[in-house]
């Protein structure tokens, strides 16, 4: 199969700017969202800047690991499972940046982890696991765009969920709460078994959710035939992304979320778009998966700010996403899939904090609502300063600069 080329499609395309414009008209059945922030609640996300020339990649994301985690929850011989974005046999910033993966394995095994896997499965555009045949192989993609070689070499185990027999490789996935799923969420089994989680996605652009980054990520677990679910029924999309990070295997033990932005796709999404390499490298982390995104989101914001116009103009979010979707549903699941599709929710603005967007439902579904204040403490090198300006210019997202880690 071969990944979604729109120059075969005659849609136009309009400049959409991440941060910018007004609410676009919002599909029916969505909740109203919690905008105030919870009281007494802050969160915590780390930003470090580093010059590859002076500090190792490995360096920059283990000061970042540990600045986000005392790794109190790590014990003696616990199963960790490193969950990257391998959506293709695409380089970065289509997928986790390989550099990102010796600074976590070689500090979770110091601090005396057990079994640590690397894994995820690749889009429906490159692999299906179905009863009755696979198509594609994550781990043909994962050698191809570097994250193989990356994870072996630093003593990870790689674990494809593709890779296991079908009829043992999913689990019944259950968000806690109200959930808009019914019984058409299964996610891999691998995750009943593992002690603990780390997220690592990439920063990107996304033709259809609008970006790309650690609650995402999370699609990565589940199956061919939730993967349908989630793209047939677009009106419920950005609800279903974020519910998925409720279900309690992953909610009660993915400890942190760490992106490290040596480039950043910031058109298109998830497999092409414009590649912005940054000279002086980003790294975020933190415990909450959410505030993280929130934060990333605006990064990606200000990447977008440095990109070239007639890239930005030839993004197709959020115009030609619908039509995109149904094409994707067509195209990957037949027929039948399409003729029940729904048409996908998308927005002109994505960054505030009343936009229905899967950040904001998981706020409310993981937390209640929005924190009080997020609070960014810098590391390494001095932020550029209109980085700075894009992330507290919105005094709605209660997003404030702390003190730098010393």
């Amino acid at each position: 199969m071969k990944p979604l080329n729109v120059s075969d499609l005659s849609r136009r395309r309009f400049l959409q700017s991440a941060g910018g414009g007004v609410l676009a008209l919002l599909a029916a059945g969505y909740g109203r969202l919690r905008a105030q922030g919870v009281p007494g609640r802050s969160s915590r996300v780390y930003l470090g800047r580093f010059d590859p020339a002076v500090t190792t990649a490995e360096t920059a994301v283990r000061d970042a690991l540990l600045a986000s985690t005392d790794l109190s929850w790590l014990h003696a011989g616990d199963s960790v499972f490193i969950k990257v974005a391998s959506n293709s046999n695409l380089g970065p910033p289509a997928v986790t940046s390989p550099a990102v993966l010796t600074g976590v394995i070689k500090t979770l095994q110091e601090a005396g982890a057990g079994t640590v896997y690397v894994g995820d499965m690749s889009g429906a555009l490159f692999v299906r696991h179905l009863a009755t045949e696979t198509i594609g192989s994550t781990r043909d993609n994962m050698r191809e765009n570097g994250l193989l070689a990356a994870a072996e070499d630093a003593g990870a185990v790689i674990h494809c969920f593709e890779e296991v027999p079908f009829e043992q490789a999913y689990i019944p996935g259950i968000p806690a709460g109200e959930h808009h799923w019914g019984t058409d969420l299964t996610v891999a089994a691998i995750l009943d078994e593992v002690d603990h989680i780390i997220n690592l996605p990439r920063l990107g652009k996304h033709v259809l959710a609008g970006a790309s980054l650690g609650l995402k990520n999370a699609v990565g677990w589940i199956s061919d035939y939730s993967r349908m679910a989630l793209h047939r029924d677009g009106d419920l999309f950005q609800q279903r992304i974020a519910e998925i990070n409720a279900i309690p295997q992953i909610a009660e033990k993915q400890r942190l979320t760490l992106t490290l932005v040596d480039r950043a796709l910031t058109t298109y999404g998830p497999d092409s778009g414009y590649a912005l390499a940054l000279d002086q490298p980003l790294v975020i982390a933190s415990e909450d998966v959410v505030s993280h995104d929130q934060v990333a989101l605006l990064t990606l914001l200000w990447g977008r700010q440095q990109t070239p116009l007639d890239a930005l103009k030839s993004d197709p979010y959020p115009d030609e996403s619908d039509g995109l979707n149904w094409w994707f549903v067509r195209v990957t699941w037949g027929s039948d899939a399409a003729a029940a599709y729904q048409p996908l929710s998308t927005f002109t603005d994505i960054t505030g904090v009343d936009v229905p967007t899967h950040i904001n439902y998981a706020y409310d579904i993981l937390y209640g609502g929005r924190p009080d204040q997020i609070i960014v403490t810098p590391g390494g090198l001095p932020w550029p300063d209109n980085l700075a300006i894009t992330l507290t210019s919105e005094p709605a997202l209660g997003i404030r600069v702390g003190e730098p880690v010393a």
